[in-house]
């Protein structure tokens, strides 16, 4: 018996793959694939700001959605954008349960740069609030974090030049990953303190962890903002 809450599931493989069809489907050349789409949720998980669905959605879809691509009613629409969330939910449940968040790399090919989607999705994420990112990138302390904008070409466009091996692919998933997660625990207590202060403002005197985060994200706060506080107080 599986005693997950039904919006904390992970995706199956048939659902990512669903999911997956329709992304890779839009006929936008910026739309974000399914890798992407991880990538950015990660960095807009991670950060130190809200950024709301009416917000990152058009960059999922690389701009407006296209007729061609439109949802056919609106349980069509409602079904993938609950399979959006479940899948930004479980990215979250995993932190909580493990501490750590393995990216969502799909199979390339050998010769691509491993990675570099959800890299290039994850800095897309950033760019939504870059200032606030701005001083993480440049701590020489959190060196594994520049292995993102690096895979993503952001660092070199001409990187690398020279095939990787097999080792040093897996060097830099790994450090993407290491690099996300001390993002996410860099930025905690601002999302803390951020959720604290829109609950007074609200005149809230405690959030409870059943409540709905008053960050606006839809999720319960053990999930969202409560998830950092939870960590940092571990």
């Amino acid at each position: 018996m599986n005693s997950k809450a039904p919006g904390l599931q992970p995706l199956s493989e048939a659902e990512l793959e669903q999911l997956g069809g329709f992304l890779s489907g839009i006929q936008n050349e910026t739309a974000l694939t399914l890798e992407g789409m991880d990538g950015l949720f990660c960095a807009l998980i991670a950060g130190p700001e809200t950024v709301l669905p009416s917000e990152y959605l058009p960059v999922v879809w690389g701009g407006e959605l296209p007729d061609a691509n439109a949802f056919a009613s609106l349980e069509d629409a409602n079904a993938t954008l609950g399979l959006m969330m479940r899948h930004w939910n479980s990215i979250i449940a995993q932190i909580e349960r493990e501490r750590v968040y393995v990216p969502l790399i799909l199979d390339t090919d050998p010769s691509a740069v491993p990675g570099r989607p959800w890299a290039r999705g994850f800095m897309r994420g950033v760019a939504l609030r870059r200032s606030g990112w701005a001083g993480i990138f440049s701590d020489e302390r959190e060196g594994q974090l520049l292995s993102i904008p690096l895979v993503a070409g952001e660092i070199d466009p001409a990187w690398p030049r020279e095939p990787l091996t097999a080792e040093r692919r897996e060097e830099l998933v790994s450090w993407m990953a290491v690099g996300f997660m001390r993002a996410y625990r860099h930025f905690g207590r601002e999302r803390q303190e951020r959720a604290q202060a829109l609950a007074a403002r609200r005149g809230s005197i405690k959030i409870g962890r059943n409540a709905p985060c008053p960050c606006d994200s839809g999720r319960k706060y053990k999930h969202c903002c409560g998830a950092a506080a939870e960590h940092d107080e571990a």
